[in-house]
Formats: C-alpha cells, sequence, structure tokens
C-alpha cells in the first residue's frame, strides 16, 4: 500500500509476464510471485540458498527435502553450471567463476500436519502406518499432534508421526516431478522436525522407501537446523566459509544407501557383496526383496562390491559394481527392494511387511 492512503487495501500494480509465457509455461510469473512472496530472512528460502552453497563447497550434487508443520520443501542442487541453464525453480547464486545451480519448491500440502486433512490423506497416513487405526482416530490424533507438536511423541506417537511424515515426502515428490535429479544425488539431506523423534536410521529408511532411484547416495540429516539460518547469510563468500568450517558438524551422517533396480526376484541368493573397510572385509548374501545392513560406523569409509547372478541397475546396468560407501547412524544399505516399492493388497499384511522393514531401523521399537 501506498504511504498515508486513506484506503489501506490499495495497492501498486506490479506489471508481470503473461500467464502461459515462458518455458514450462507460466515459470517467469511464478518466479517473479515467488520472489515478492519471499523475506530475506524467509527460512525456507535460507535452505535452498544453503544447500546451493553446501553443494559447492562439498563438490557434490545434494537433494533436501524438509518436511515441517506448515509445509514441504524439495531442493536440487548441483554444484557447477557454467552454461547457466537448467534451473527450473528456485534461483541461480554466482560462486566464483561459475554457477551453483539449485532447483527448489515449496509445497503447502506437503505439510506433515494438515489442518483439514480429507480422507485422501488420511488414508495415505494409514498406508505408512505400522498400526491399525480407522479415520476418525486418526483425524483426532492428528488434531492433537497440531494443538501439541511436541506432545506425544513415544509409543503409538512416534510412528504415527514417521507414517505422516512419509506420507508428506509423498505429496512433496508427486507434485515436483519437474525437480527429479538425472542421476542419483551424491547427498540426499533430510530436514524439518518431522524428522526429531525417530532414529537417525529411521529417517534414511523413510526417505528410501520413497525417493526410490536406482544408484548410490550417502544420508544425512540437518539435526541442529541451521541450513536455515546459515541460508540467511546475504555474502555468498561468507555464507560458503561458514558452511566449510562447520562441514563436520552440520550434518549428522545416516550412512549410505545402495538401491539397485530390475531386481529378478525369486532368485535366492541374488548375488554376493564383499565390504572392505580398512583391513577387514564382510560378505553377506544379495536377497532379491530384502535389505541387507553393514554396520559401518560414522567417519569411516568403505568399498561395496556387489556380484549379481542376473544384469541389475545401480546408475548403470551390470553384473558387478564396485562403489564407494560413507558411514553412518544406519551403516550401509543395500536396497533389492522393488523401485517403486509394492506391498500386498491387505492391510493387515502391508503393516506386518513395514514394521518388518523399519523394526531392524529402530531398536527396541515392539511394533
Amino acid at each position: 500500500p501506498r504511504p498515508g492512503h486513506a484506503d489501506p487495501t490499495a495497492g501498486s500494480i506490479v506489471l508481470g509476464p503473461a500467464l502461459d509465457a515462458g518455458e514450462p509455461a507460466g515459470e517467469p510469473l511464478r518466479l517473479l510471485l515467488e520472489r515478492l512472496r519471499t523475506r530475506d530472512d524467509d527460512a525456507r528460502a535460507g535452505v535452498v540458498r544453503a544447500t546451493a552453497s553446501l553443494a559447492r563447497v562439498l563438490d557434490r550434487r545434494l537433494e533436501t527435502i524438509e518436511i515441517g508443520a506448515q509445509a514441504g520443501l524439495r531442493a536440487v542442487a548441483r554444484p557447477g553450471d557454467d552454461s547457466g541453464t537448467g534451473v527450473a525453480r528456485g534461483d541461480q547464486e554466482r560462486v566464483g567463476p561459475s554457477r551453483a545451480a539449485v532447483r527448489a519448491a515449496v509445497v503447502a500440502s506437503a505439510t506433515l500436519l494438515p489442518e483439514h486433512p480429507d480422507d485422501r490423506i488420511l488414508d495415505e497416513i494409514s498406508a505408512w502406518s505400522t498400526i491399525a487405526v480407522d479415520r476418525h482416530r486418526l483425524r483426532d490424533r492428528l488434531r492433537d499432534l497440531r494443538r501439541s507438536g511436541w506432545g506425544d511423541v513415544a509409543g503409538d506417537g512416534a510412528l504415527l508421526r514417521v507414517a505422516a511424515a512419509r506420507a508428506a515426502v509423498g505429496r512433496l515428490l508427486a507434485a515436483t516431478p519437474d525437480l527429479e535429479p538425472l542421476a542419483s544425488p551424491d547427498l540426499v539431506v533430510a530436514a524439518g522436525g518431522a524428522w526429531a523423534v525417530c532414529p537417525g536410521p529411521v529417517v534414511a529408511l523413510a526417505l528410501a522407501d520413497l525417493v526410490r532411484r536406482p544408484g548410490v547416495s550417502q544420508y544425512a540429516y540437518d539435526h541442529a537446523r541451521l541450513l536455515g539460518p546459515l541460508g540467511t547469510i546475504a555474502d555468498e563468500a561468507e555464507r560458503q566459509r561458514m558452511l566449510a568450517d562447520l562441514a563436520d558438524d552440520l550434518l549428522v551422517p545416516l550412512g549410505s544407501v545402495v538401491i539397485a533396480g530390475e531386481v529378478r526376484a525369486g532368485r535366492n541368493p541374488a548375488g554376493r557383496a564383499f565390504v572392505r573397510a580398512g583391513g577387514e572385509q564382510s560378505e553377506l548374501d544379495l536377497v532379491a526383496g530384502g535389505l541387507q545392513l553393514v554396520d559401518l560406523p560414522p567417519g569411516r569409509s568403505a568399498i561395496a562390491e556387489l556380484r549379481f547372478r542376473d544384469p541389475v541397475v545401480i546408475g548403470a546396468r551390470g553384473r558387478r559394481f564396485e562403489v564407494e560407501v560413507s558411514g553412518g547412524l544406519g551403516g550401509l544399505v543395500v536396497d533389492l527392494r522393488d523401485v517403486p516399492l509394492r506391498f500386498p493388497e491387505r492391510s493387515e499384511r502391508r503393516r506386518q511387511l513395514l514394521a518388518a522393514w523399519q523394526g531392524a531401523f529402530w531398536p527396541g521399537l515392539e511394533r
């Protein structure tokens, strides 16, 4: 509104691009509206900028998935893009002689706790729940969680929160197909309060259940929620220096996840894995449709050699792969489940399967 104007609702006219202008159609108008909406201290805009800067500092491809109480955020960044092309969403920041390219989107429906969840959202949450709960009871539990965000964080409350977080990630991915990276990111970062009540390995499993791309990625968690505040540092060089100084403490390493596609069922075992760390070597069978866990503590690197009976896809198609992996709270996970996941039609069998997968990552979990 113009200062001193009698009518506070009256304002200036902003001329913008046409609704169908640009490629894809409407993208210039969306970017303009995004810039008008975002403040300099906007936390989610800070996460986007910090993701771009961190990609440059680490020289790695990054994907950040943040689930909060009001919305969800997805940001995909790569360390450099000299051509200056390929930015579909978000902004593009110049870093030294090259660019840190980042594409991002905020999706309101990808909130952890929808204010008025309809039957579709309730069904999505129930589909990821390891406990039986009807719609009416689930709606009441979500309403209570919304009133007291940090209440009911043990037992069934924690399980329902994880189910709601999975459903929110699903809505976020469904709303942002144009952000899908061409290759598996080197690092997938989980952020937001949705993950605060569950063990780190469960966070990695929850994302691997939904972000199913054949390849190898390291997973980490923004446990102190510093990406947003660090992203509000206006000067890019200063932001990079701060991220570099905090690199060892900024993110909690959750481990590495190897997802194989086109694994043929019925071959048990489907192959063998040899994991060499230091002077030690461990071996394990690779079972189609299952998860294999290797204890690999944070800060430790290893070489994983995977040998399959039939060709599979892990970035490329082949029978033998040798990849470098890093440890974390969840160690190394070799995921030979379907891409995307397929579940039994019966809800009880589905819950049992989800509980079996989750139980391997959640010590002391009874359900």
